[in-house]
C-alpha cells in the first residue's frame, strides 16, 4: 500500500496525493511563493509600546525612556495625547548612540537623559 496524504478543503472536499506527488506539489509550491519571510525580533513586538514596555524589554527605567524622548531625539509618537515608541526604532537608535572603545565594543550609552523625580 502506498502512502497517502489526505489534504482537507472546507467547501470543495478532501484531496487525496501519493506521497511523491504530494513533495513534488509542496517543492513547486515553495519555488512560485519563495522562501518565507524570517520573523525578526522586533517583528515579534506591538509596533507602539509606552514607556512601561519599552523599559522592561531593555531592562531599563521607564522615566529614562520618557526622558530620552524629550530631550535625546529618542523616536516616538504621539497617539492622541499618549507618548509611544516603536521598538525597532528605538533599538536602532540605541546602536546608534553607543559610545564605542578603540576596539568597537560598546563602552556605555551615548544619551545621558535626565529622569525626572
Amino acid at each position: 500500500m502506498t502512502d497517502r496524504v489526505l489534504i482537507p478543503l472546507p467547501g470543495i472536499g478532501t484531496l487525496a496525493l501519493d506521497g511523491e506527488v504530494y513533495q513534488a506539489a509542496l517543492a513547486e509550491g515553495a519555488r512560485l511563493n519563495g522562501p518565507p519571510a524570517p520573523s525578526s525580533e522586533a517583528s515579534a513586538h506591538p509596533m507602539f509600546v509606552d514607556a512601561a514596555e519599552m523599559a522592561r524589554l531593555t531592562n531599563t527605567a521607564a522615566t529614562w525612556w520618557e526622558s530620552a524622548a524629550r530631550e535625546s531625539d529618542c523616536p516616538s509618537v504621539f497617539i492622541g495625547k499618549v507618548r509611544r515608541f516603536k521598538v525597532s526604532e528605538c533599538l536602532a537608535w540605541l546602536e546608534q548612540i553607543q559610545e564605542r572603545d578603540g576596539a568597537g565594543r560598546a563602552r556605555r550609552c551615548g544619551a545621558v537623559p535626565r529622569a525626572r523625580a
